[in-house]
């Protein structure tokens, strides 16, 4: 087992994540009403929010090569030296295309950061150790979430640049990455090198991975335009985002004592339906407090997804892989996040229309992910 400094530091690297797109969530309006007069503002802002997670998608398994190959401890610090650059650009930069430029080197670094940094997890932590850390990983990163957001939304109001002064942070992680193991897988049998992954079940897990996070991320993407349409300052935006990333943190943290006892199927089709019964209410919703409920929901549905997939598919994942198998897991989850405007994508008139498809879609594939728990069950 590591150390609690060693732990303390995978947490905060985990925490990087959800800064990558989310804190500056609250400024995506004032950012259009700037660059108004540029061709496509309304869909490029957005793609600002979102493109991270294309770049994600594609460079996280040549993270994961270079992780498994060099080590995890080069990768993440070249990676956060990236993150401040990229992330930090929007304070300078003159033209959508420079602020998306910049966001491009952002999703090279999280990528790196997060294949890295997840390979590590599964080289220090195993069994239900592991189960327990992860889920107090992603209450960890939701607690991160919970202050960035609302910080965020402080700043936003100040100015649309301001928010991304925040990825400096990333500066200050590297002397605790300096003091982590290399982390080059060692100690191989030659029975476990040769062993290979369990593709369909780590193919399953992928799919539901990124299914669920186009649907989780229609907040951060969507959520200030909705709320704006109900009269919400930038501020206040970033208050209701935070509370969001609090109740999954909470529940996170709840049930990062139970990790390891259910089967993951049936939990994280319980998550998938409470954020549909989310998403349904924040759709109807016609009031601030009316939307907290529905965010409230989601919230709840939020902690419970993600530690169980990361937890399921570290169990298939074999010790010569783990680098990739974790990098293809980011890939899912950021390509779900790039996508999640362009898949459930909503006219200026009708803010709530993707809440709807959201709602609809991730109930349809929690109650698949049960009915399988029930016709198969032993976890594959």
């Amino acid at each position: 087992m590591p150390d609690r400094l060693t732990s303390l530091t995978l947490l905060l690297l985990a925490a990087l994540t959800i800064m990558s797109g989310a804190t500056i969530a609250p400024a995506l309006p004032a950012m259009q009403a700037h660059f108004a007069d540029q061709p496509n503002a309304n869909l490029l802002v957005k793609l600002a929010l979102t493109i991270v997670g294309l770049v994600i998608a594609v460079s996280a398994p040549i993270g994961g090569v270079l992780a498994d190959k060099f080590g995890r401890r080069p990768v993440l610090l070249w990676s956060l030296v990236l993150y401040a650059v990229g992330g930090a650009s929007g304070l300078v930069v003159q033209s959508l295309g420079e602020v998306l430029a910049g966001r491009v080197l952002l999703g090279f670094a999280v990528a790196g950061t997060m294949t890295a940094g997840g390979a590590l997890v599964n080289d220090l932590f195993s069994g239900p150790a592991r189960g327990k850390f992860l889920s107090q990983q992603a209450a960890f990163t939701s607690f991160g979430g919970a202050v960035l957001l609302p910080l965020g939304g402080v700043l936003a109001g100040v100015g649309w640049r301001a928010p991304f002064a925040l990825y400096l942070i990333s500066l200050l992680l590297i002397p605790l990455v300096l003091r982590l193991p290399r982390g080059v897988p060692g100690g191989i049998s030659v029975a476990e090198a040769a062993e290979k992954p369990r593709w369909w079940p780590v193919i399953l897990v992928y799919f539901l991975a990124l299914a669920y996070m186009i649907a989780f991320y229609l907040m951060p993407a969507q959520g200030p335009f909705l709320l704006q349409a109900l009269g919400a300052k930038p501020a206040a935006t970033g208050l209701l985002l935070g509370a969001f990333t609090l109740i999954a943190a909470l529940t996170s943290l709840g049930y990062s004592r139970f990790a390891g006892r259910f089967d993951p199927r049936r939990v994280a089709a319980l998550g998938m339906g409470l954020l549909a019964g989310g998403w349904g209410l924040v759709a109807v919703a016609q009031s601030i407090p009316a939307v907290l409920v529905g965010l409230v929901v989601a919230g709840l549905g939020g902690g419970l997804v993600f530690p169980n997939l990361y937890a399921w598919l570290a169990d298939l994942t074999p010790p010569a892989w783990r680098g990739r198998i974790t990098a293809g897991m980011s890939s899912a989850v950021f390509l779900g996040q790039f996508l999640s405007p362009l898949v459930l994508a909503a006219p200026a008139a009708q803010p709530a229309q993707g809440f709807v498809w959201g709602a609809l879609g991730i109930a349809v594939i929690g109650a698949a992910l049960f009915a399988l728990s029930l016709v198969r069950p032993k976890v594959a």
